[in-house]
């Protein structure tokens, strides 16, 4: 399966061009009220100008199947679904539509990339986040995977690593389904999930003024995530997948803890002012002193 993806600004063009010549077939209208993809122009470029600072709204996605591939229509909507997914659209307006102009099977999405909440999703890193989740639908129907010619070509470090080095670079010692999870995960629930059906547990550290990603096996050992692969390292998947509502929860509560640290404090400095007027020396009703008289000695 291979997939292409591009922006653009207007959904009547995008619409009239799948739809030209009835060579499309509608495969779902997904979150629109509209009963044709005519009809759901007018509702997505409504919703799009909810937002103010895109330009580029629109959001066409094509996947193809391999030859010899003949998914249903039921397979085709399931997969677009899941292509959604791995972007972050699940909630996004999107129109879905299969193409039988080629020799192999193919549709298209089109999507508004503004959600009800007026925001517009990012479209970081769409190639690998699309890549995984076409990976997993092969694996899953026993289908042979095909590298997407959009795949980025290696890096002049990663062709040269044999020669700069005599021996193969240190791989940490971690389970396949590890990092395949990594990689492939279309949300961060879904990581922890698949991660801790292998023994090891995937956790957000603090490091300096930073923070990473670490694995821990479970005979206690500890790896970065960054180390298994690069697309691993928590830039990477805060890219892929956004903030990790389990880091934000676990910092919420170190700010609450901090919080009622000092609150402590504070009570215990406002106790202390309340009480000083009792417990401190009340010199207006003291009695004062009378200063020794000197006498002169006797004759």
């Amino acid at each position: 399966m291979i997939a292409k993806t591009r922006k653009g600004e207007n959904f009547g063009r995008l619409i009239r061009y799948l739809t030209k010549d009835d060579r499309g077939r509608l495969l779902a209208l997904h979150n629109l009220a509209s009963d044709s993809p005519e009809a759901a122009v007018s509702e997505m470029t409504v919703a799009a100008a909810q937002s103010t600072r895109t330009t580029q709204p629109v959001m066409h996605i094509s996947v193809s199947y391999a030859e010899g591939e003949h998914p249903t229509p039921q397979q085709m909507r399931a997969d677009a679904r899941r292509v959604l997914s791995s972007l972050g659209l699940s909630e996004n307006q999107a129109v879905v539509i299969a193409h039988d102009d080629k020799d192999h099977p193919h549709f298209h999405i089109a999507v508004n990339r503004v959600g009800p909440d007026g925001k517009t999703v990012s479209d970081s890193n769409s190639y690998s986040r699309i890549e995984g989740a076409l990976r997993r639908i092969e694996t899953e129907r026993g289908w042979t995977a095909v590298e997407g010619r959009n795949a980025p070509a290696p890096e002049t470090g990663e062709r040269m690593r044999g020669h700069r080095r005599s021996r193969e670079p240190y791989q940490p010692d971690v389970p396949e389904r590890v990092r395949q999870a990594l990689l492939t995960a279309t949300s961060w629930h879904d990581l922890h999930t698949q991660i801790r059906a292998t023994g090891w547990t995937f956790e957000i550290v603090q490091k300096g003024r930073g923070s990473g990603a670490l694995l821990t096996g479970p005979d206690g050992q500890k790896v970065g995530a960054g180390r298994i692969d690069r697309a691993a390292t928590l830039t990477q998947l805060r890219a892929r997948l956004g903030r990790d509502p389990e880091a934000i929860k676990k910092a919420r509560m170190r700010v609450a803890r901090a919080a009622r640290r000092e609150l402590g404090k504070s009570a215990r400095i406002a106790a202390r002012a309340a009480l000083a007027p009792f417990l401190a020396p009340n010199f207006s009703q003291r009695r004062q002193r009378r200063p020794r008289r000197s006498h002169a000695p006797r004759l």
